[in-house]
């Protein structure tokens, strides 16, 4: 083996661990900061669309906006206008959401053909909050990632430390 090889495969020291842990931790904590920013407009999305709601059950009345008007296991079937698929870029798993075209049913026409404006906005913010989980759940996922990564380097950290 070449001293050029030799340094390519050379194990990080203790001096580099504790910097990668320092870097890791600092970039953990960005992580949470974003998260409960998702989890923040994941709840106002939800607010504020549930406002929506109540507006239009006020304007078309209690039974026309209500439980009953859902579908129930009698019903046709059909699929889910949105769903999400698991992909891998860069070797982290990340969740996408991806639209489906095949027999999908619009939801609105569940409470009769002529709606109020307020439950088509209720309709494009529940599907915007659709966005905020998605991404939340990404984040969640790198901190779970950087998590296990922190683990490891302590670990490492240790058996440098007692040798």
């Amino acid at each position: 083996m070449t001293h050029e090889n030799q340094e390519s495969c050379k194990m990080p020291t203790l001096e580099e661990v504790c910097e990668l842990l320092d870097k890791l931790t600092l970039k953990q904590l960005h992580l949470m900061e974003e998260k409960m920013r998702s989890e923040i407009n994941i709840e106002s999305s939800i607010n504020n669309g549930s406002i929506n709601l109540a507006k239009s059950r006020y304007i078309m009345g209690q039974s026309s906006v209500s439980t009953a008007r859902l579908p129930v296991d009698s019903s046709p079937e059909f699929a889910a206008s949105t769903k999400c698929e698991t992909k891998e870029e860069d070797g982290i798993k990340q969740l996408k959401v991806v639209e489906n075209d095949k027999n999908t049913v619009n939801p609105l026409h569940w409470f009769g053909v002529l709606v109020p404006q307020n439950l088509h906005k209720a309709q494009s913010i529940f599907q915007n909050t659709i966005n905020f989980v998605v991404e939340c759940v990404n984040v969640q996922l790198q901190l779970y990632e950087n998590l296990k990564t922190a683990e490891e380097l302590k670990k490492y950290k240790s058996l440098l430390e007692s040798s």
